[in-house]
């Protein structure tokens, strides 16, 4: 009597890289991004809590060009996280129904990052106002 084998596919190393799942191994990096920016922010509120001398000493570090660039980095994997974290949301929850009608996935991802853009808008309204 013979062995029953189950078909296992060949997979190389670097299947990840490839074109179907690329777009999804860089999505699911971006969220290492997210998390770095985040102990940053937690840095930054730790110096604040040890005092004025330490928060200064956390800023002049903010202000250095490695620094900027690092920011520059990290906003553009978070926007992209964002962005793609807004394109899986209409996949993931039930259809919504208008009139009848199935309300299309890109109209209810360019709604939420419509509403996302003008809560930003409103925040650094606010920020400014206060200064």
């Amino acid at each position: 009597m013979s062995e029953r084998r189950p078909y296992r596919r060949a997979m190389t190393p670097f299947w990840w890289a490839r074109k179907p799942y690329r777009a999804y191994t860089i999505r699911e990096l971006t969220g290492v991004v997210v998390a770095a920016y985040a102990l940053i922010l937690l840095w930054g509120l730790i110096a604040l809590a040890r005092g004025a001398e330490h928060y200064d000493a956390f800023l002049a570090c903010l202000r250095g060009r490695g620094s900027m660039a690092l920011h520059g980095f990290l906003l553009l994997g978070t926007l992209w996280h964002a962005v793609t974290w807004f394109q899986t949301l209409p996949k993931t929850m039930p259809k919504v129904f208008i009139s009848g009608k199935v309300l299309p996935q890109k109209t209810m991802t360019n709604g939420a990052l419509l509403v996302a853009a003008l809560c930003w808008v409103a925040l650094l309204a606010l920020l400014v106002g206060s200064v």
